[in-house]
């Protein structure tokens, strides 16, 4: 737990779909002969062959599908910015107010080349070529003044090089903030988090971003997040049942009333193994 001060006389605050992942099915797998073939059985999963660095998917209308048996992508820690503009509730006539912060995470590999992953509507995968982002954190403050922490969740597509279902959870405060922890939502002391009672509020959006295997780094990263939004994680659908992308700025500009958010950019950069 961690502990964050700060004095203020006033605050203007600065600034899918679901992939899950296990073992392969015995009616899926890649072969380990020298011919290398897998097929599927009675549970209707297509099969692999594998030779090399290369495996080939059946589809069940037969066309073949080469991919990747070798990760480029690589698990372990990382660490990066987050910047941006923010407007809230308790920013003077909605006026945006930048955002700056460090970014923390780490990149959980699924499992080995001989396992297959099941995105769901998509072809399974090796599941060396999914990486699940855990402890993702982002911490910071808003003009240099108010501090805010975001919990960050997600999943790494190896093979199209993209962050999916990526979602920030963030809280901001204008005094002492709690860090979250084992994933928990940060809480500010001394009140609700409810803008209305002038201590801070919550806001949450995707989170999207490349991958660069030559530097092993989260590149050209995107984040936008509504105060509509707050507790909501993605999976779902929005305050009133539509679409999350309903109560998102396309501009990333928050206007307000009743209309509070912020956008900006994030990266993060391989720094040591797990």
């Amino acid at each position: 737990m961690r502990f964050h001060w700060v004095f203020a006389t006033a605050l203007m605050l600065p600034s899918v779909w679901v992939l899950s992942c296990g073992a392969s099915h015995s009616s899926s797998s890649f072969g380990d002969d020298e011919g290398g073939s897998g097929s599927g059985s009675d549970s209707g999963d297509p099969g692999f062959s594998s030779s090399g660095n290369t495996g080939t998917f059946t589809s069940p209308d037969g066309a073949l599908v080469r991919i990747p048996l070798k990760g480029d992508c690589r698990g372990g820690h990382y660490t990066g910015t987050f910047t941006g503009l923010y407007t809230s509730v308790l920013t003077a006539v909605g006026v945006p107010i930048p955002v700056a912060g460090n970014v923390s995470l780490d990149l959980d590999q699924e499992g080995s080349a001989d396992t297959t992953c099941h995105p769901a509507g998509e072809l399974p995968v090796p599941c060396n070529q999914v990486f699940t982002l855990k402890n993702g954190t982002i911490t910071g403050t808003a003009d240099g003044l108010f501090p805010y922490y975001c919990v960050m969740t997600g999943t790494l597509d190896c093979q199209s090089k993209v962050l999916d279902e990526g979602w920030i959870q963030c809280t901001y405060c204008a005094g002492l903030i709690v860090d979250g922890e084992g994933g928990s939502p940060a809480y500010c002391i001394g009140g609700s988090t409810d803008g209305a009672a002038g201590i801070g509020g919550r806001f949450a959006g995707p989170l999207t971003a490349e991958y660069d295997v030559s530097s092993y780094s989260f590149v050209n990263g995107y984040w936008n997040g509504a105060e509509a939004l707050a507790g909501n994680n993605g999976m779902m659908p929005g305050p009133d049942g539509g679409s999350v992308w309903n109560y998102l700025s396309d501009s990333g500009l928050y206007l307000g009333p009743g209309d509070f958010g912020g956008s900006g950019t994030w990266n993060g950069t391989w720094v040591v193994d797990q």
